[in-house]
Parts: C-alpha cells; sequence; structure tokens
C-alpha cells in the first residue's frame, strides 16, 4: 500500500491509488484528530482527495511536486495546513 499508518498519521507515499480510499476514511473515522502526510506523494487518485476534503483531517505537509502541490493545497482550507 502506498498509504503508511502511524498511530495519528497517514502518510503517503508514492502512487497512491483508489484502492486505499476505504482504508484511508476508515482511518480518519477512528482517529478523528488523525493528520495526513503528503510529501512523499507522487500522484493521489482523485477518490482520495475526496476522502480529503469530506473529512477535513490535518494535512502536515504537501506533495513536493509543484503541481501536485498546488492542486491539493487549493483543494484543502487554508487552516488544514499548519504554519
Amino acid at each position: 500500500m502506498a498509504i503508511r499508518y502511524a498511530r495519528s498519521h497517514a502518510h503517503f507515499e508514492g502512487r497512491c491509488a483508489v484502492e486505499e480510499a476505504l482504508a484511508l476514511a476508515e482511518f480518519l473515522r477512528r482517529h478523528p484528530r488523525g493528520k495526513v502526510a503528503l510529501a512523499k506523494c507522487s500522484s493521489m487518485h482523485g477518490a482520495l482527495l475526496q476522502v480529503i476534503l469530506a473529512m477535513r483531517p490535518c494535512v502536515t505537509s504537501l506533495p513536493s511536486d509543484p503541481l501536485l502541490a498546488a492542486l491539493i493545497g487549493a483543494a484543502v482550507a487554508p487552516d488544514l495546513i499548519p504554519a
């Protein structure tokens, strides 16, 4: 899996596919204060972005790819990304 779960963090790594959306939603449901780290994410299926938008976890880091970071950064509320 391209999403690694550790306590209250979901670490996206590499290509993150649609098959991981349900597991992410379940993780965030069980961890209401869960955080999402996207620094190592190279691509993300739209279903994963929809889970992030719907469940509103704190996004601790954006992807290093400038285009992906801009798209995700524009989609998540500014208060979800800590300064």
